[in-house]
């Protein structure tokens, strides 16, 4: 499974959005087949430099050539070669999806075969169970099915954004040497992250955070790249299903505050508003002494009565 790349040359291009310059000044000089990395803290805007650098985003300065074509005249064919497999947000698998329907809805929109398909995942070196549910893989096989998808046309280019995003060790040392196969093989990979891979790839494109500093490989995870607590996967296995164990300091799943979802038992009623004073029961008017009156008068504690006080809440 082998392909062309793609080159690409940028000179001094800058992208501006609704609340300021997202990155300016950046050079970059990719050749075919090149494994290059966008780097930054998060916030830095390598999103948007993908995006720029595949003819998907206009610069409002600088130059960029892809294929030797000038952008952006020559836009439609740099999306064309360049294809996405990760871009966050906006392009990412169907988490509700079983793994043939992504493959099916790739089949037909890229009009690639089950062969292709085949070979893209021998590539990358994944065999996912097809009934499997996107959002049951572990992240890093959930990652490399969106890169196998990407590739099974053969693109020239292949974009794979927050490479490390949530992996554990394992999985990105797995993930990064899928990319340097792909390049390998001819396809020139843009890849985003916020620091550089810990071998010796292809070029690196680093991008200052807000003080002028430079990502910088360092011991453990980089923050961005850190799940929060509670949100670990349990394995880095690719082939056994991943589960999240709740702690009970973390909240693992979103909270809805709506009434139609609160539950109806009552040992949660407590948690949202006072439970509603005991009334007396009424007295038995089959045995009421015959000496009354004739009406059925109630003792004084049995009637409910209004309360402004501090202690009780507001006045009904």
């Amino acid at each position: 499974m082998s392909t062309a790349g793609v080159a690409i040359t940028a000179r001094g291009i800058s992208v501006r959005g609704p609340l300021g310059p997202v990155f300016s000044n950046v050079d970059a000089e990719i050749r075919p087949g090149e494994l290059a990395t966008v780097t930054g803290p998060s916030g830095t805007g390598r999103t948007a430099l993908l995006l720029t650098l595949s003819g998907r985003l206009r610069p409002i300065t600088g130059t960029i050539e892809v294929d030797g074509r000038s952008l952006p005249k020559g836009a439609k064919r740099a999306r064309t070669l360049i294809a996405p497999a990760r871009l966050r947000p906006g392009f990412e698998l169907e988490g509700r999806w079983r793994v043939r329907e992504a493959v099916r809805e790739r089949r037909i929109t890229t009009k690639v075969d089950h062969d292709d398909i085949s070979d893209a995942f021998d590539l990358v070196g994944i065999d996912p169970e097809p009934e499997a549910v996107i959002d049951s893989l572990h992240p890093g096989e959930r990652l490399l099915l969106a890169v196998a998808l990407g590739m099974a046309a053969l693109p020239a280019g292949l974009l794979v954004d927050d490479v490390e995003l949530g992996l554990p060790e394992a999985a990105r040392t797995r993930v990064w040497a899928a990319l340097e196969a792909i390049a390998d093989a001819g396809t020139t990979v843009l890849a985003s992250n916020t620091d550089p891979p810990r071998f010796a790839a292809g070029p690196v494109i680093r991008l200052p955070g807000p003080n002028g500093e430079t990502p910088h490989r360092a011991g453990g995870t980089a923050p961005e790249t850190a799940l929060l607590p509670g949100q670990e996967p349990n394995t880095v296995e690719f082939d056994a299903e991943t589960t999240r164990t709740p702690r009970e300091d973390a909240i693992t799943e979103p909270h809805t505050f709506g009434t139609e979802v609160l539950s109806p038992d009552p040992a949660q009623l407590a948690l949202f508003e006072p439970p509603a004073p005991a009334v007396p029961p009424e007295p038995d008017t089959a045995e009421t002494d015959s000496t009354d009156s004739g009406t059925n008068e109630t003792s004084p504690e049995a009637e409910p009565t209004d309360s402004d006080s501090e202690d009780d809440g507001d006045p009904r």
